[in-house]
């Protein structure tokens, strides 16, 4: 039956063009990703130049995060700008570039600790849109803007689900700094929502950030051992 539909020339035709279009739509979204990575760094060589115009101690820590953020978001596009297009996504090698990109821009000393898991290459992408706000969040509220702190991205994968924790050994939560709040934590809001997973977090000692979602298309773990056999 399937020999027989690409044997017709009208569907063939269709198939083709779709083909053409996706690929087109693959590549402009690479061009994207490259132009938003030139136009942030130059937005933050532009805040550079404010903050040495300023002699205001609070406007001039203000335009630092804002330039630090701005560098912050620009690699991980261009990083995202190397990777696009992919269908699969090996998540080890992948999240071991995109610590070694937060390590650059933000000072922490970031280490991955993941299982030999693939994913789709779009949700590759949001998840490090979301990795790279909590390391943010992590180098302003957990050290300080500090250099050096601890930032460790752990991936696992749990039966049909992808569970991704990316934990700091700072402050924590007690202290009232309401680190949930802002622009980056609604950023990943929405991610979560749009991998239909969830968000937890823990706060006692450091932070822990928590998504779980499901993974589109894995097929169920089988469980071959002998008590699963016996039961």
């Amino acid at each position: 039956m399937f020999a027989a539909a690409t044997s017709d020339p009208g569907l063939a035709r269709e198939l083709s063009a779709a083909r053409a279009q996706l690929a087109s739509q693959e590549r402009q979204i690479q061009e994207l990703n490259h132009r938003i990575a030139n136009s942030l760094q130059l937005a933050a060589d532009m805040l550079v130049f404010e903050q040495l115009r300023s002699r205001d101690a609070v406007a001039s820590a203000a335009l630092e995060a804002s330039r630090a953020r701005l560098v912050a978001v620009g690699e991980l596009h261009r990083y995202l700008y190397e990777h696009a297009g992919r269908a699969s996504v090996e998540l080890s090698p992948f999240l071991s570039g995109l610590c070694q990109a937060i390590a650059a821009t933000t000072g922490l000393s970031c280490t991955i600790q993941a299982d030999p898991t693939s994913v789709p290459g779009d949700m590759a992408q949001q998840l490090a849109i979301a990795i790279n706000e909590f390391a943010i969040n992590a180098a302003k509220h957990a050290y300080d803007g500090k250099p050096g702190g601890r930032l460790v991205v752990t991936s696992r994968r749990d039966g049909r689900e992808l569970v991704v924790t990316v934990a700091d050994q700072g402050k924590g939560l007690s202290g009232g700094m309401g680190r949930q709040g802002g622009l980056g934590m609604s950023i990943v809001a929405a991610i979560v929502r749009d991998l239909k997973g969830t968000l937890t977090v823990q706060g006692d000692s450091g932070t822990a950030f928590t998504i779980r979602a499901p993974i589109p298309g894995a097929a169920p773990v089988v469980d071959r051992s002998f008590q699963a056999w016996v039961e």
